[in-house]
């Protein structure tokens, strides 16, 4: 019956590993505003992503604006490599963030599609990076990264899905302990358990490894539709966040071998001495 028991423990713990690793992580990086801010800042000291910045910034001053590329295209690099360039990127995507995974609360809110607005990184341009004063640029820079509401980037999409996200998670988190700890007390060889434990962390990592490519996928299919400078950077973001789950699976996968290396020690050791 013990054996039962903890056989029954030891399934509920891997159930909910797998289901807790790839929840919580959602919930630091994706979910949690600050967790997500502190997670796309760095990206800002990607050349790749200065490049495209600095080439929409430039595409937008030389549109309303009657100065040159060649005079503007300087300064705009020189902004997207500056000091300034990370926290600006960084406020960007975090009122990204808010629009995605806050409710709205009026119908104008609820009609509209998720924009890159880059409104104060042009007037940083134009005003500190050696600019001729006469070059002004009125109005908000807003450039859509959705065709409609359809394309899945309306005001409030992933509101719900967040908190459902951040609440299994920890539920499920709380489960795995749970269970772990109870599959432990109440086994007869503790050293098996550990290690059939260590097994479901890898498992875990493994499936989490494995969703990456599936969950990039459908998030990318949302930006589908057009190669504007934001939705690449936007394509570079999720890359970036795919690799992240993936080394965190692998990190997990690593600490679940060393579990049931622990384990199977375990199990030899008190072998011999029966």
């Amino acid at each position: 019956m013990r054996t039962f028991g903890s056989g029954l423990a030891v399934l509920v713990a891997i159930v909910a590993m797998v289901v807790a690793l790839p929840a919580l992580w959602t919930h630091e990086r994706i979910v949690d505003r600050q967790g997500f801010v502190a997670f796309v800042e760095p990206m800002a000291h990607d050349r790749q992503i200065q490049d495209l910045i600095a080439d929409e910034l430039t595409r937008q001053i030389t549109d309303q604006t009657s100065a040159p590329e060649i005079l503007v295209a300087p300064a705009t690099q020189r902004y997207t490599r500056s000091d300034l360039f990370p926290p600006d990127f960084a406020d960007v995507l975090g009122q990204q963030h808010d629009f995605l995974f806050t409710e709205p609360t009026t119908d104008a809110e609820r009609s509209n599609v998720l924009e890159l607005d880059l409104t104060d990184m042009v007037n940083r341009v134009v005003q500190r990076f050696g600019l001729p004063s006469s070059i002004r640029v009125d109005g908000p820079i807003r450039i859509p990264l959705g065709e409609s509401q359809r394309s899945g980037l309306e005001a409030g999409r992933y509101a719900h899905t967040g908190d459902q996200v951040t609440r299994t998670g920890w539920l499920a988190l709380a489960v795995a302990i749970v269970a772990a700890l109870l599959a432990l007390v109440i086994a007869r060889r503790r050293g098996v358990t550990l290690a059939m434990l260590g097994v479901g962390a890898v498992i875990s990592g493994a499936v989490s490894w494995g969703a990456t490519g599936i969950l990039r996928d459908r998030a990318l299919d949302e930006f589908s539709g057009t190669d504007s400078s934001p939705r690449q950077v936007a394509r570079i973001i999720l890359d970036r966040a795919g690799d992240d789950l993936q080394h965190t699976a692998l990190i997990t996968g690593g600490v679940g071998i060393a579990v049931i290396a622990v384990g199977v020690l375990s199990s030899l050791v008190l072998e011999r001495r029966r």
